[in-house]
């Protein structure tokens, strides 16, 4: 029986001010400056280090069914077969820990496809999952580029982030929420109906779409033709 792995810090890292488990980032391996994120979500250090999290996380940030967000937050103690019948110690430090409105937590890993396919990563994946999930109770996803550059999801929720911040009338969003709340309303009749210029009226309904009030299919480009409705309940 392998021993049952371990995570410190305690409650995954998700604190008010978690530490980074990695050592600080400085530059990529091509020599590019790693970004900064400005994710309203994250708790501690918002340096990402790659595109590909930087996208993630918009991801994240543009999702209300998530709470909080902290990157490289604990680090995993796990236990691969050896020879003999023995146990090698590992340890394993996940790009992202999320908690959801519901209090769940969720271990997120942003990796390219190529990366993923190679033979040292594919041998502990499936290790890293399972520590996890039968001793720890929480979830462990890997996510390539094909999962979180997924069109137009992706863009609809840069559209998310960015405009709701703008949002800054508390009246208008009361009545863009309660037109909604009788029948859904393509973004056009919003528009029609409201008497707030178009640019307010669409910042503020992002800003119900990023509070969880809202909702569009964002499998389809946001446009003057989406329908936005009351959201569903989380």
């Amino acid at each position: 029986m392998r021993p049952r792995s371990s995570i410190t810090p305690e409650y995954f890292g998700l604190c008010e001010a978690p530490s980074r488990m990695r050592q600080p980032l400085r530059f990529s391996r091509r020599g590019l400056i790693v970004g900064m994120s400005c994710a309203s979500k994250l708790l501690g250090s918002r340096q990402h280090g790659s595109l590909l999290e930087r996208d993630l996380h918009t991801l994240l940030e543009a999702d209300p069914s998530f709470e909080s967000f902290a990157l490289e937050a604990h680090s995993l103690v796990y236990f691969a077969p050896a020879e003999h019948g023995h146990f090698q110690r590992r340890t394993y430090t996940p790009d992202v820990v999320a908690r959801t409105t519901y209090g769940e937590i969720v271990v997120l890993e942003g990796k390219a496809a190529a990366l993923r396919a190679k033979t040292n990563w594919a041998e502990k994946e499936h290790l890293i999952r399972e520590a996890y999930w039968y001793d720890h109770g929480i979830r462990f996803c890997v996510l390539t580029e094909f999962d979180i550059r997924k069109e137009p999801r992706l863009s609809n929720c840069k559209v998310i982030v960015s405009r709701a911040r703008g949002a800054d009338d508390p009246d208008l969003a009361l009545r863009l929420g309660d037109a909604i709340r009788l029948r859904p309303h393509t973004l056009g009749e919003l528009y029609r109906i409201m008497p707030a210029p178009k640019a307010s009226v669409f910042a503020t309904i992002m800003a119900l779409v990023y509070r969880g009030k809202a909702q569009f299919d964002l499998a389809q480009p946001v446009s003057e033709t989406s329908t936005f409705s009351e959201a569903l309940s989380r």
